[in-house]
C-alpha cells in the first residue's frame, strides 16, 4: 500500500510541491501571526480570529488544564446546556498545550498541518475529477483564491480616489455583501483561517472522498485487501466528522452518498467504508449532539437562501457572491457532458443536491453558516472551472489564451486582494485579553471549585470562560441562538440579577451561582447595580478593572435551613 501511495505521489510532485511553497507557505505565515502574547495581553491578527477564536481558547484550554472528567460537564457558553460544539480541533491543541507547547504554537501548528493536507487532499480529489494535472493545480488556486464580483467596487474606488494605500491595504472589505449576510468571497477569509472545525472538516472529508472515489475508479486495478485498507480509513475519516465539523459531515453524506448510489452494484466494495462511516459517526452524534438542541426552530425553511426579492435578486445574488464560478462550471459540465464517467457524475450530483439544501433552508439560525455547506459546492465545482479554463488555453491562440488568462483573473482577483488584506497583521490586530484579566483569570481557575457557575456579562471574549474556565451562565447570546439553546428567560433573568430588584437571591440560587462579575462590561451593557453585591456579598478576588463578588451563602445556605 505505502508503494502505491509513493507512486501516486511521485507522479505528481513537482505539482503538490508547488502548491506547498506558494500558497503552503503563505497560510503557515498567517496562522503563525494571528495569535501573539504582548506584554498587555493576547492579541488576534484579525478580527474574524478576535470574534471566533476566543470560544476556541477557551475550549482548547479545558482539554489543557481541566481533569478529563469535567472535559464535558457543560457547555462552554452556557452553565448546565450539552456541550455539542464540534471539538476536535481544539481537543488536538489542548494536548499539545498539556505537552508544554505554548498557546500560539498549539493553535498554529495544527492549522499549518491540516492546510498542508488539505493542498494535497484536493489536488488529488482535481485529479480524480478531472484527470489532468495543470486543471488539478488551477482548481486547487480557484478553491483557495475564491471571489466574487466585489473587486467592481474595488476597482471603481480606486480609480476615483486613486493611492498607493488604499491598492496596498483597502480599507473596506470589498468581500462582504452585508444585505445578503455573506461575510466574506474569499474562503479562507471567511471560514478556513477563523473558523477552526472548518479546515479540520474541509482537510477530513476531501481526503474522505479522494479515498472513496478512487477505489471506484480503479476498481480493477486494486487488490481486494488494499480496497478494504483505503475505504476503512476514509470510514473513519468520514465518521470523525461530527464532532469535527457537522457542515462537512452532511457534504459528506450528499457527495459519498451518491457515490455508493451511483455505484449500487458494487457494495461488496464499498461496504467497508458505509459500515465504518456509519458506525464511528451514530456513536459520536448519539454521545455528543444528539439532545443538545432546544430551540425548535433552529432548521428553517427559507427559499432562496438570503435573497429576499425574486428570481433575479437570487441570480444576482450568486453572481456577486460567486462572481462567473457557476456559469462557468455549468458551461464546462455541459461541454465536456460525455466525457464525464458516473462516479465523477455522483460527485457533482452530491453537490448539487447541498446547493438545493442551502438555498431553501437554513440549516442554523444564523444564514452565514449556511456558506460552510455553499463552499463546499464551490469545491467540487472548481474542478469543471479549472478544465474548462485549461481547455481553452489549450487552444493556444492569442484569443484563447486571452480569454483563459482573463476567466482566471475574474475568478480569483477579489480573493487575491483580501488575502493580501489578511497577512497584513499590523494593520488589523485586536487585543483578545488584556494581561491583568489573564492573571485574574488563572487566579480564579486554582482558587475556585470547576464546576463553580459564574455570572457574567455575555461577552463572547469573557476572560471568565476563557482563562477561569469556570462554567458562565450564559455568552454571546448570537452563538447561544445559532447553537440551539432557548435562552432568553435566562437572559431577563439575568439582567435581573445584576440589577439587583427584588427576587436577586432566589434567581441566584435557582441558578447556583457561586460568583459574580463586575467590570466595565457587565456596567456598561447590563447597568450593574455593584452596590447591591457590594453591600451583600464579599469580593473574592479582585483587579484593577473586575470585581468578583462570592454569592455561595445564598444558597448554601438555603440548603442548610
Amino acid at each position: 500500500m505505502l508503494k502505491l501511495l509513493w507512486r501516486s505521489v511521485e507522479n505528481h510532485f513537482r505539482y503538490i510541491l508547488f502548491l506547498i511553497v506558494t500558497l503552503g507557505s503563505y497560510f503557515s505565515i498567517v496562522f503563525w501571526r494571528m495569535l501573539d502574547m504582548k506584554a498587555d495581553g493576547l492579541y488576534a491578527g484579525h478580527g474574524n480570529i478576535w470574534s471566533d477564536w476566543a470560544l476556541h481558547i477557551s475550549i482548547a484550554n479545558i482539554f489543557a488544564f481541566k481533569s478529563i472528567r469535567y472535559w464535558f460537564s457543560y457547555h462552554p457558553l452556557y452553565a448546565g446546556g450539552k456541550f455539542t460544539y464540534p471539538f476536535l480541533a481544539d481537543l488536538v491543541s489542548g494536548m499539545l498545550m498539556r505537552a508544554g507547547i505554548s498557546l500560539e504554537q498549539s493553535f498554529a501548528l495544527p492549522s499549518i498541518i491540516l492546510t498542508l493536507s488539505l493542498l494535497t487532499g484536493l489536488y488529488f480529489l482535481f485529479y480524480l475529477l478531472t484527470s489532468s494535472r495543470k486543471a488539478a493545480l488551477t482548481a486547487v488556486f480557484i478553491f483557495f483564491l475564491s471571489a466574487g464580483l466585489g473587486f467592481i467596487s474595488f476597482l471603481n474606488d480606486l480609480i476615483l480616489h486613486p493611492s498607493l494605500s488604499s491598492l496596498l491595504y483597502p480599507l473596506r472589505d470589498y468581500g462582504r455583501f452585508e444585505n445578503y449576510q455573506w461575510g466574506a468571497s474569499n474562503m479562507a477569509v471567511g471560514l478556513l483561517v477563523p473558523q477552526r472545525a472548518f479546515l479540520a472538516g474541509v482537510t477530513m472529508g476531501a481526503w474522505s472522498i479522494v479515498g472513496v472515489l478512487y477505489v471506484i475508479l480503479k476498481d480493477k486495478d486494486l487488490a481486494p485487501g488494499i480496497k478494504t485498507k483505503i475505504l476503512i480509513m476514509s470510514g473513519v475519516l468520514a465518521g470523525i466528522l461530527p464532532v469535527t465539523h457537522p457542515h462537512s459531515f452532511m457534504a459528506l453524506i450528499a457527495i459519498t452518498g451518491s457515490l455508493c448510489l451511483f455505484n449500487l452494484k458494487k457494495w461488496r466494495t464499498l461496504w467497508p467504508y458505509v459500515l465504518v462511516a456509519g458506525t464511528i459517526s451514530s456513536v459520536l452524534y448519539l454521545t455528543f449532539i444528539y439532545g443538545g438542541i432546544e430551540s425548535a426552530s433552529f432548521v428553517q425553511w427559507h427559499p432562496g437562501y438570503t435573497a429576499n426579492g425574486d428570481l433575479f435578486d437570487w441570480l444576482r445574488m450568486w453572481i456577486l457572491i460567486w462572481g462567473i464560478m457557476l456559469p462557468l462550471a455549468l458551461g464546462s459540465l455541459y461541454y465536456f457532458r460525455k466525457n464525464i464517467d458516473r462516479s465523477r457524475w455522483a460527485v457533482y450530483f452530491g453537490a448539487f443536491m447541498l446547493f438545493a439544501v442551502g438555498n431553501l433552508f437554513y440549516l442554523q439560525p444564523i444564514a452565514w453558516d449556511n456558506s460552510k455547506i455553499f463552499w463546499w459546492v464551490y469545491l467540487i465545482l472548481s474542478a469543471p472551472a479549472s478544465l474548462a479554463l485549461v481547455h481553452i488555453w489549450s487552444k493556444r491562440g492569442l484569443l484563447f489564451r486571452s480569454a483563459a488568462v482573463l476567466l482566471f483573473i475574474t475568478l480569483i482577483f477579489m480573493g487575491v486582494i483580501e488575502l493580501s488584506r489578511l497577512i497584513q497583521v499590523d494593520q488589523h490586530d485586536y487585543l483578545m485579553t488584556g494581561t491583568e484579566d489573564i492573571k485574574l483569570g488563572l487566579e480564579i481557575r486554582e482558587k475556585t471549585g470547576p464546576l463553580d457557575i459564574f455570572l457574567t456579562a455575555p461577552a463572547h471574549n469573557h476572560f471568565v470562560m476563557m482563562w477561569g474556565l469556570r462554567p458562565i451562565l450564559m455568552g454571546y447570546t448570537a452563538w447561544l441562538w445559532n447553537y440551539g439553546f432557548d435562552y432568553h428567560s435566562r437572559e431577563m433573568d439575568m439582567r435581573k440579577m445584576f440589577l439587583g430588584l427584588s427576587g436577586t437571591e432566589d434567581l441566584l440560587q435557582k441558578y447556583r451561582i457561586s460568583y459574580v462579575a463586575i467590570g466595565p462590561a457587565e456596567i456598561h451593557d447590563l447597568d450593574a447595580n455593584e452596590n447591591y453585591f457590594r453591600g451583600n456579598f464579599p469580593v473574592a478576588f479582585r483587579d484593577s478593572s473586575y470585581r468578583i463578588y462570592d454569592t455561595r451563602s445564598v444558597w448554601q445556605n438555603e440548603g442548610a435551613r
